[in-house]
């Protein structure tokens, strides 16, 4: 028999203690996307959310810089807020016992605590984490420390130049809780082995026999490209950055996508639709385009909830990766294992 390369194990697919693992080695330390920058236009817009299990929020400061903390009081653990989104006053006011925090995550003052004690406000400011905005899209990092976004980004930064991503406006969302770990998803997402048989649309569009995804190992990103047939629509520019970030930029709109990993097993899909004319003359356009691109996702998301249910199930165990169209699995694979791999202690993402 050939010396293929295999799949990782199926029991990767849905160990509580590998995803544990995996939430503070991978998640936690790279750039997650959360929001885009048009939901956070002014100094007290809020944005909250969670973040491979820990709830977390997004605010523009006074200076009109964004910040982001996790979603705690410091006194009691309280949620600080409860809204999707929204504008809060010149503090956060915890609701639980009105400790209030300034826009900069400081402690402003620890109401009518009842003693003595002087509570040092940078001592006990929020617990921070990194934030930083892309050309509209804001991504945040739970692990202090590391790379900047743009350098995190690496070529695509370059690459994706002249996208008039700056132009362009929210239109709508389609989000999913599915049975589904991230990696199958991502590892789906980075073949078109499958495309003949499960993407007749698709096919329809793009010159599948042309299809081709190159691989940036030390970069963490693939490029997927292949033309478009006669009669499609613009050029365009497809990138998946390692963990689950999803790029889809065209020059009249964009598909930006993200996994947000709810457990072992289990993600929420999560994606955005930009348009540059978001106008109402051109929304059953808009819409129909965003429809056209939810319907693939649907048909990988049909097919892999499968998948995972036999990961789950105990039989299968592991299977060959064609050398011809799996490589990217591969590549993704090994990117896996090197996150993975032991770097001296685990470090906690919050303070104590």
């Amino acid at each position: 028999m050939p010396d293929f390369d295999w799949t990782l194990p199926a029991r990767d697919y849905r160990d509580p203690a590998l995803y544990e693992r995996e939430r503070q080695e991978i998640f936690a330390k790279n750039w997650m996307l959360f929001t885009w920058g048009e939901r956070l236009k002014q100094p007290g817009d809020y944005v909250t959310g969670t973040l491979a299990g820990y709830p977390v929020f997004a605010m523009r400061d006074d200076a009109g810089q964004i910040r982001a903390f996790h979603n705690v009081c410091r006194h009691r653990g309280a949620q600080l807020l409860s809204e999707p989104h929204g504008t809060c006053g010149k503090l956060v006011v915890c609701p639980y016992h009105s400790w209030s925090y300034r826009r900069d995550g400081r402690l402003n003052k620890a109401v009518d605590f009842g003693s003595d004690a002087v509570f040092d406000p940078d001592a006990w400011s929020l617990y921070a984490i990194d934030a930083e905005e892309w050309r509209g899209l804001v991504f945040l990092r739970l692990k202090r420390g590391g790379p900047g976004l743009v350098e995190w980004l690496g070529p695509i930064h370059d690459m994706a130049a002249d996208y008039p991503l700056e132009n362009q406006h929210y239109f709508m969302s389609k989000d999913r809780d599915c049975e589904v770990d991230w990696k199958t998803y991502g590892e789906n997402y980075l073949e078109c082995y499958h495309c003949r048989t499960m993407h007749p649309g698709l096919c329809e569009a793009m010159d599948i026999d042309a299809y081709r995804i190159d691989t940036y190992g030390p970069e963490r990103f693939f490029h997927l490209h292949a033309p478009k047939r006669e009669g499609g629509l613009t050029r365009g520019l497809y990138f998946y950055r390692f963990p689950f970030l999803m790029l889809n930029l065209y020059d009249w709109g964009s598909s930006i996508a993200t996994i947000e990993p709810l457990g072992p097993g289990r993600i929420r899909h999560i994606n955005w639709y930009f348009f540059t004319d978001v106008s109402p003359e051109k929304a059953d356009e808009n819409r129909k385009s965003a429809e056209w691109s939810a319907q693939i996702v649907t048909e990988d998301l049909d097919i892999i909830t499968g998948v995972q249910r036999n990961l789950n199930a105990g039989i299968y165990e592991r299977g060959p990766l064609s050398p011809k169209y799996e490589y990217a699995v591969k590549s993704f694979q090994d990117m896996v294992r090197e996150e993975l791999a032991p770097r001296g202690p685990v470090q906690r993402v919050a303070a104590e």
